[in-house]
């Protein structure tokens, strides 16, 4: 099978991870953006970062669709509703195709897209500051904020940027109900923070009132005079084109750091399901002809806090990785030649890591990492997510033994759930999603020998090692999924369809 055999009865395709996010999805977005005649994205903001190569060279995006890079070919790319917008993150990354020769010129922004201000930035990056409400592991980017802002209807959105007045009477209304949190907060960390490089060096900082108004308005009047000839009404676009043209549905982040079903309260602000994408591009879960959901083959990882059952190093891991300082220079420096069948499990962690390059796209921060978990899986798909692409299967060439958490035992003290009790002791086929549930949870694995092979060589799903096809069968059989592509290496053509 092909890709276009594959899809050849589809009109509307979405492409979300069943995981923690960092899946691989960019590679499948451009790849699926040839088949496609509009790419759209429906959440999160420039909290998110997918990564293409193509022809060698790394193609980095947190707000801009990756289907961009066939913009040249006459296809859409839109920014949808659902997503938080930061003109700067948003004009750097149009900077950027235009430094490498790309265009934009079929790129369209929501005109009610919500808008990241300095303030929601600032408020975030306070708040995950230690003793400011505990931590979550937010990257400080405001997406949070922006999300609260316009559920509590004092949120601004895109197209205020080209309405001035009334761009300033939000602003001002938005910027009150900000003040108790300012006149509160110390004034010391609100200067460094007003002082990044993401809020332009402090040219919103007002020692006096804390925020420097005109300050917000003329520069966010300036980037609305940068984006006028991208903004729309792109939900109407999309509502016109479904049933006609393919339409790509490009998720972010990932089902299990969803707000409405990831692992609460250790999630995004908004829905990364395939129903949440299709709300954030105006369109209807029903319209989606497939959806693709995405998982790495056969680990995962996880960014910030949060549980992680499988964790590789487990507590000791999730330290390292969230202490504040760690990231790939250093673990290179210190592991300079990694085990990656280290028996010492956080050394193992930090193997595979490096192998797959599981490194924050911009902030070059290591992600957690551990062994696929089963129970999460097979509550992915529960949420819908049968039809899977495996990534990153490269990644375990050198792998002799692979572990596949089948069931969790949990060891934590009795939980109510409704007519039933969670009791210590209780096995769990399928994860259940409550943070104070899944810190309890100790995975019980199953071990199949690994496949000991490059895999580039190998063109055909029939070929491939026996170890790997048995290992995807056992995936298939015991959580329910339908295995669709897998991926054997980061470029284009290094997939395999089955």
């Amino acid at each position: 099978m092909n890709l276009h055999k594959m899809l050849a009865d589809k009109k509307t395709v979405a492409v979300t991870c069943c995981q923690f996010g960092d899946t691989g999805k960019g590679k499948f977005v451009d790849l699926l953006a040839e088949w496609a005649d509009i790419i759209a994205r429906g959440t999160g903001g420039d909290n998110a970062g997918h990564t293409i190569c193509l022809k060698g060279q790394d193609y980095i995006f947190h707000l801009v669709p990756s289907g961009i890079l066939y913009d040249s070919y006459g296809k859409i790319n839109i920014i949808g509703n659902g997503t938080a917008v930061y003109p700067k993150t948003l004009l750097q990354e149009l900077n950027l195709l235009t430094s490498k020769g790309l265009g934009f010129n079929n790129l369209r922004l929501a005109w009610n897209a919500k808008l990241t201000l300095p303030q929601h930035i600032i408020i975030d990056r306070l708040k995950e500051l230690k003793g400011q409400g505990g931590k979550i592991g937010t990257t400080g980017k405001g997406i949070g904020p922006v999300y609260t802002d316009h559920t509590a209807r004092l949120g601004l959105v895109v197209g205020d940027l080209l309405n001035k007045d009334e761009f300033v009477r939000k602003l001002r209304r938005n910027l009150e109900d900000k003040q108790k949190i300012f006149a509160n907060c110390d004034r010391q960390a609100l200067k460094l923070i007003m002082n990044h490089e993401h809020l332009n060096h402090g040219l919103y900082y007002d020692s006096r009132q804390f925020i420097n108004q005109e300050a917000i308005i003329e520069q966010y009047w300036k980037y609305g005079q940068e984006l006028t000839e991208l903004i729309a009404d792109t939900d109407t676009q999309l509502r016109q084109a479904r049933g006609s043209a393919k339409i790509l549905l490009e998720g972010a982040q990932g089902l299990l750091l969803s707000v409405d079903y990831g692992t609460y309260p250790f999630v995004t602000s908004s829905d990364c399901s395939p129903g949440g994408l299709a709300k954030g591009v105006g369109l209807r879960e029903s319209d989606i002809d497939l959806s693709l959901g995405i998982i790495k083959g056969f680990y995962m990882t996880r960014v910030g806090c949060g549980p992680f059952p499988t964790e590789l190093g487990g507590i000791e891991s999730g330290a390292w990785c969230n202490n504040g300082s760690t990231n790939q220079e250093q673990e290179q420096t210190m592991f300079p030649e990694p085990n990656i069948n280290d028996q010492d499990k956080f050394n193992q962690g930090i193997a595979i890591r490096l192998a797959g390059n599981e490194y924050g796209a911009t902030t070059k921060r290591p992600r957690r990492t551990g062994w696929l978990d089963l129970p999460l899986l097979r509550y992915a798909v529960a949420c819908g997510l049968t039809d899977i692409i495996l990534t990153k299967l490269d990644v375990l060439n050198k792998v002799e033994v692979i572990e596949l958490c089948h069931h969790y035992v949990y060891k934590g003290p009795d939980y109510n759930l409704g007519k039933t009790k969670l009791k210590s002791g209780d096995k769990l086929m399928k994860a259940i999603p409550l943070a104070e549930v899944l810190q309890y949870c100790e995975p019980v694995y199953v071990l199949m020998p690994g496949w000991l092979k490059p895999l580039g060589d190998f063109a055909k799903y029939q070929d491939l090692p026996v170890e790997l096809k048995n290992i995807v069968n056992y995936v298939a059989r015991q959580t329910g999924i339908k295995p669709r592509i897998l991926s054997i290496g980061p470029q284009r053509e290094e997939t395999i369809f089955i």
